[in-house]
Order: structure tokens, then C-alpha cells, then sequence
């Protein structure tokens, strides 16, 4: 869904806070109520039907300014439907519709009826409340000249243009959701309760938060783990560069290892061949894979094979 400018979501608002007023919010939530309320012009017309058609109505008298003002109303009013239309579709709001006694008529139009009144068959409007100029002057036309009063010495002169006819099937739409009633469903009143933000939206902001958790810890774990491998690494660099002692006691078992483990006399080997024995061999056997060595003794030779050991004679 996309996200609603500031002015629709105070259009939403207000729809769901009329709604709080109860069976008499009716009135405030219909269609036709809230275009006049909304927008400026005198009058509204839409034909339905098999040849739908906008017609927008002002006073005459008005600068070329205002006149452009009024024209650009269509595509306000526009906006508006379509917005509503919106809303429907989203589920925010449902339209309900009266029950209107002349369905045979083709067209409507919105205007002040406490004021004027509007002849269908010259398509004119006329105040409810006017004086006839003809009765003021000397005048020798056969159609009323309406004065409207604007105030208590002020009257002047009742005239409306009709600005243009648009023909186009937004007319229909008009016939849709301007006679209609709009009903702000749950889901508004969500929306608007919940600082304009939608189920899907708070839910999106609620993953987004958890992933953003996570990626906090595991950068944290990331760093965690990086100053202790620069630990390590310096840590191993200082034993390897560093003095190191070996106290006594330590010391005393390094050396019994290599003196239980070593010939008390070495042998004193002249060729590769004849190995002398000056006193004494270790009672260890030694094995010796390089065939037949005849060794020599202080009073014999001994004679070896593969495999076999050396053992001192007497």
C-alpha cells in the first residue's frame, strides 16, 4: 500500500472521527455534504447513463483568475473521488447508498437548496429569495431579471455560467460515491489510532527492528571476535620474541629424560663397516637394518644380521 500524504490522512481522520459521533454523523459522512464543503463552486452536475458528462457551474462577474481557479475544481474533485474510491478498495471504508425515489432521473446536481433552485428544463438557477428589476425600471423584457440580496441595501444582479461540459466516464463515478455515504470500517480507525500506519507497516517496522538487533550483536561478536585474535596473535608474537625461563624443577625432568634415553658410551665408528665398542653397551637393544656388519670386539668379531641386537661379550 502506498503511504498517503498528509491531507488524505486528514481527510481519513476526520471521516473516522465523525464516525465517533454516532447515527447522526450520517449527515457529516455523505458524499455530496463533503464536496461542497471542500471545494468552491456554485454548482455541480453529473449526467450518468449512456453519455455521462460533468458540468460545472460559477457566478458571472468573476475574474479571468478565479474563473481558472473554479476550472481546475475538476481535477480537485477529481483526486477526491478517486481517493475515496481508494479507501473502498483497501477495505478502510464501505459506501452505502440511499434510496432515491426518482431512479429514472439521469443526472444530479449539488447546491445550496436552502438558497436557490434549479429548472431542469432551462438547465438556470434562481434565489429563492429576489427582487424583479423589471419592477425597479422601465423594462421591456418578457424574462425575469432576478436581484439577489446580499445584504440589507445591497442587491445585485443573480447571473450563473455554466463553465464547461466535460465528457468523460468519471461521471459515473460521480453517480457511484457522490450520492453515497461513506462508512469508516475497523481498519481506518487502526490506521488512524495508530499514528497513520498500517498493520502491514507497524509488522514491517517490527522485522526491520529485529533485524537490526541482530545485526548490532553480530557486529559486536564480529569485533569480540577480532581484538581476541589480535590478543592471540600478539600473545604468540611476545612468546616467540621474548626470553623464556625453564625453572628447576623443570629443568631436572628435561634432563633425566635425555639421560634415561641416551648410549652412556658412544660408539666410535672408523668405517662403515667395523664398529669398535670401547666398554660397554647399554642393555637396550638396537636394531640395525644394513645387513651383515661384522663388528669388531676388544678380543672377537661379532657377526650381525638384519634384525638382530648387539650384546656386550664377555
Amino acid at each position: 500500500m502506498r503511504i498517503f500524504t498528509e491531507q488524505e490522512n486528514k481527510w481519513i481522520a476526520e471521516l473516522v472521527e465523525a464516525k465517533q459521533k454516532g447515527r447522526i454523523a450520517m449527515r457529516d459522512l455523505q458524499v455530496a455534504k463533503l464536496l461542497r464543503e471542500k471545494f468552491e463552486f456554485f454548482a455541480l452536475k453529473w449526467t450518468y447513463g449512456s453519455k455521462p458528462q460533468v458540468s460545472l457551474y460559477h457566478r458571472c462577474g468573476k475574474s479571468m483568475e478565479e474563473i481558472a481557479k473554479t476550472e481546475r475544481l475538476y481535477l480537485d474533485i477529481c483526486d477526491y473521488i478517486y481517493f475515496i474510491k481508494e479507501l473502498e478498495t483497501l477495505g478502510f471504508i464501505a459506501i452505502q447508498h440511499f434510496s432515491l425515489e426518482e431512479e429514472n432521473r439521469e443526472f444530479s446536481i449539488l447546491y445550496d437548496r436552502t438558497k436557490y433552485t434549479y429548472k431542469e428544463d432551462t438547465d438556470e438557477f434562481e434565489p429563492k429569495e429576489y427582487e424583479d428589476l423589471r419592477d425597479m425600471i422601465n423594462c421591456q423584457s418578457n424574462k425575469k431579471i432576478p436581484l439577489e440580496k446580499i445584504d440589507d441595501n445591497m442587491w445585485i444582479p443573480f447571473q450563473i455560467n455554466r463553465i464547461q461540459n466535460i465528457n468523460l466516464d468519471f461521471a459515473n463515478d460521480l453517480h457511484k460515491y457522490g450520492e453515497g455515504i461513506i462508512y469508516p470500517l475497523p481498519l481506518a480507525k487502526d490506521y488512524v489510532e495508530n499514528d497513520f500506519k498500517t498493520l502491514e507497516e507497524r509488522k514491517h517496522k517490527e522485522e526491520m527492528d529485529i533485524a537490526l538487533k541482530s545485526a548490532r550483536l553480530s557486529q559486536k561478536s564480529f569485533i569480540i571476535a577480532f581484538i581476541s585474535l589480535i590478543f592471540s596473535v600478539g600473545f604468540g608474537a611476545y612468546q616467540r620474541y621474548s626470553s623464556q625461563k625453564i625453572d628447576s624443577e623443570q629443568f631436572n625432568i628435561i634432563k633425566n629424560a635425555i639421560y634415561n634415553n641416551q648410549i652412556k658410551d658412544p660408539l666410535e665408528i672408523k668405517d662403515p663397516l667395523n664398529v669398535k665398542i670401547k666398554d660397554a653397551i647399554c642393555t637396550k637393544t638396537t636394531g640395525i637394518n644394513r645387513g651383515n656388519i661384522p663388528i669388531k670386539q676388544n678380543e672377537g668379531t661379532v657377526k650381525l644380521t638384519p634384525n638382530s641386537s648387539i650384546k656386550k661379550q664377555d
